[in-house]
């Protein structure tokens, strides 16, 4: 099956850590490949002036924190074509001066131009399109849609352009076959915004299937806990809550230690409020380290939490139930659905510091045997969720 990807973020692997997009498409690519499909990707790229692309780090990770989303080197934006994944990847830049904002009806027009021209030269017809976020891979997929005929899809990863007047979604979705969110909680969101008949479906992501092979199911960690450990992977933004993370802990009298891997604009102020509730001897920031220093981490973990403000879907969280960790998530956000309280983890409020505090204290008070019952059900549940069975799942739904 020839499948055609459009979508605004793409990591580039030779880029290093200098490109920090998230791996959610990569992940998607690289299992159709494996399942022996042929693959482009067009990598419609924000691309501001260049000198906001320059800008030193300290000065980005202040934009960051106050737009919400990275912001890649010049070299992570600029049009390029490379081979990865056993795909074809074009990045093609659309030029925007404002976050936020949808290209105009030209700058649309252009870029579907560009995309055929590259289709036609590698004779190249796709059976599917499928983009991923909203702007500008809906408008383009509507136009596509009318020279190709084939199945079209869009997975939304928020409900920031379909909730604008000025983006008009309806215009576009009547030339996409099937829509998509990335969790139970955003389907139900899209199908009310949208006025749909059927709820979209879900597209979550997959844990790797060699990470999977990596991880066995440990459950002797939570025999005879003389320190509980604790453990928080992402970005250090306001919306993630480490804050919250933190006074709930703070105010805890059994034995813990947290770790808080990542980095961001948020890291100083989170130091200081360790320091303020007199917690600092108690967490680690371990800063931005290696996936398979993550996976070290979590396999030496008894709790992870992230309970950040509207998450779309975090994979961490797969990851830290195929870890057996005891997994903590958000009511109403990406994984509620995925994770079902008190069976296979929990969930908590978003943000609420109060709430999470007593749910740790009915953790660690709670029986062994309830505990490991808990953790296992997460590490089965996880294992449902390979890269490859997810992949699997997203093209029969879009396909049928």
């Amino acid at each position: 099956m020839n499948i055609l990807i459009l979508t605004s973020v793409y990591r580039d692997e030779s880029l290093g850590k200098r490109d920090r997009s998230t791996n959610i498409v990569n992940s998607f690519v690289k299992e159709w490949s494996r399942q022996g499909h042929s693959i482009i990707v067009i990598h419609n790229s924000h691309s501001y002036p260049r000198f906001i692309h320059d800008l030193p780090k300290r000065i980005k990770s202040k934009l960051e924190f106050d737009m919400g989303f990275p912001i890649s080197d010049y070299d992570g934006v600029r049009k390029k074509y490379f081979e990865q994944q056993g795909a074809k990847v074009f990045r093609l830049p659309i030029k925007k001066y404002i976050p936020h904002t949808s290209p105009g009806n030209r700058t649309i027009k252009n870029q579907v131009n560009k995309i055929n021209k590259i289709l036609k030269h590698n004779k190249f017809k796709p059976d599917v399109i499928t983009g991923h976020w909203a702007s500008p891979q809906m408008e383009i997929i509507s136009e596509l849609k009318s020279i190709y005929n084939c199945k079209t899809a869009i997975v939304l990863h928020g409900m920031g352009y379909i909730n604008s007047e000025k983006f008009n979604a309806s215009k576009y979705i009547e030339n996409i076959d099937r829509i998509g969110a990335r969790s139970v909680y955003q389907a139900k969101k899209a199908k009310d915004i949208l006025g749909l008949d059927i709820l979209p479906f879900v597209c979550n992501s997959g844990v790797p299937n060699e990470y999977l092979n990596h991880y066995n199911l440990y459950l002797n960690k939570y025999e005879n806990i003389k320190k509980w450990k604790i453990t928080f992977v992402g970005r250090l933004v306001s919306y993630k809550n480490v804050d919250s993370i933190i006074k709930a802990l703070s105010n805890i009298e059994v034995e813990w230690e947290l770790n808080i891997v990542g980095d961001g604009a948020q890291e100083e102020e989170l130091k200081k409020l360790t320091e303020r509730l007199n917690c600092d001897d108690k967490v680690n920031f371990l800063g931005h380290i290696s996936r398979d220093e993550v996976m070290e981490v979590l396999q030496d973990t008894h709790i992870f939490i992230m309970i950040s403000t509207n998450e779309v879907f975090g994979l961490v969280y797969l990851e830290a139930m195929a870890a057996s960790c005891l997994t903590i998530a958000s009511k109403d956000g990406g994984v509620d659905g995925v994770i079902r309280n008190n069976l296979n983890g929990y969930l908590c409020k978003q943000g609420d510091s109060y709430e999470l505090n007593k749910l740790l204290k009915k953790i660690m008070s709670s029986e062994v045997e309830e505990i490991k019952k808990i953790a296992n059900n997460a590490y089965v549940t996880a294992n449902k969720y390979s890269d490859y069975n997810v992949a699997k799942s997203y093209l029969e739904k879009i396909t049928r």
